[in-house]
């Protein structure tokens, strides 16, 4: 009896020696180590309630100042990128001269849009839109001339000038336009002593100020249809371009793609065009609007046709959009071939109105 016993007892030792033995001699712990029960399938239904709960306690549980702030509330309707606070301001609009004499100039750089005219004398000049806040120092600004006075009331803006031309003081005084003129105003500009007059006038933001603070706030709408991303199959390429104003004044763009922008030149590639800053004048897009022109007096000025539409081209990416320009609502809309509004690139857009028939290269 004792000899079953001990038999038994010998054959228990050993199983209990054979279910604990292998995790012994592995150097591994004897238990058994813990194993996740099989997860439950989720319906979607239940998936997405499951989801809301959690984005709901999170929202509750984040304190107020830790919740991301983005650097960026709001987007400029004039050149798509972010500005830092949510401006309602009036928008500036100001003539500045293009002359070799007022050469560099001061602030074209910081423009939203900056348009560039013909007028007389094989001469052009600058109508620069700032939004929402205005450099410290604009100019050389001259006298106004209808297109530019015109340009300036598609964006409702204050309009900066040092006199007019005749037609552009008969303009002023039948519309309700908002604008400062030197002449009468003289107060909100300066005189530089680096240029000779008439080219060394200036206005800025510390002039400004109180003047723009006392104007009633506007909200603007976006002026275009801004890219989110490029993808174009079918486009030319249009690297160099080449606009041939009158006379031996030509603009050159010379495409960057690093930056993916387009450098300013005047009349050859060794001649950048700069600000004061010695800061080269870039631009991200450049529409070339060609419009009906006809000189109207001894002068050689220019009656520039805003109204009755034309060609138009858009090179940006380092390409060029075909297609045309109509007024519509008081405003200028730029169209491609199949007649959509024409999608640009955030940033600075340069317009260049030129006569129908100016040889444009690129």
């Amino acid at each position: 009896m004792k000899s079953k016993l001990s038999i038994l007892w010998a054959l228990l030792l050993i199983t209990l020696l054979i279910l604990t033995g292998c995790s012994f001699w592995k150097g591994e712990p004897a238990e058994e180590a813990e194993k996740t029960p099989p997860q439950e399938e989720l319906t979607e239904q239940e998936r997405a309630d499951e989801i809301k709960d959690l984005e709901e306690k999170y929202e509750t549980e984040m304190p107020k100042e830790e919740a991301y702030q983005s650097q960026y509330e709001t987007v400029s309707p004039f050149t798509g990128l972010g500005v830092e606070s949510d401006y309602y301001k009036r928008a500036v609009a100001v003539s500045i001269e293009n002359s070799p004499a007022a050469r560099p100039q001061s602030g074209l750089d910081k423009a939203a849009l900056v348009y560039e005219f013909m007028l007389e004398g094989g001469i052009t000049r600058f109508l620069a839109v700032f939004w929402p806040e205005v450099p410290a120092k604009i100019g050389p600004i001259r006298s106004a001339r209808p297109a530019l006075i015109d340009t300036s009331q598609f964006y409702d803006a204050l309009f900066l000038h040092a006199g007019a031309s005749p037609r552009g003081f008969a303009l002023l005084a039948v519309k309700d336009i908002l604008h400062l003129d030197q002449l009468y105003k003289s107060q909100y500009f300066w005189r530089s002593s680096k240029k000779a007059a008439p080219h060394n006038l200036y206005s800025g933001k510390e002039p400004l100020k109180d003047y723009l603070e006392s104007l009633s706030e506007k909200e603007y709408p976006e002026q275009f249809n801004f890219l989110t991303a490029s993808i174009t199959s079918d486009f030319e390429k249009a690297e160099n371009i080449t606009i041939d104003y009158w006379g031996s004044y030509s603009v050159l763009y010379e495409y960057n793609s690093f930056n993916n922008n387009y450098l300013r030149f005047l009349n050859n590639r060794s001649n950048p065009h700069q600000v004061e800053s010695g800061e080269q004048l870039t631009a991200k897009n450049i529409i070339v609007q060609q419009v009906k022109t006809s000189t109207i007096d001894d002068a050689g000025r220019q009656d520039i046709d805003l109204n009755s539409g034309g060609k138009m081209q858009l090179f940006r990416d380092g390409m060029v959009i075909k297609g045309s320009w109509e007024r519509s609502n008081g405003k200028i809309v730029y169209l491609n071939d199949a007649g959509e509004e024409i999608e640009i690139n955030p940033g600075q857009t340069w317009i260049q109105v030129v006569p129908n028939g100016t040889e444009i290269k690129y």
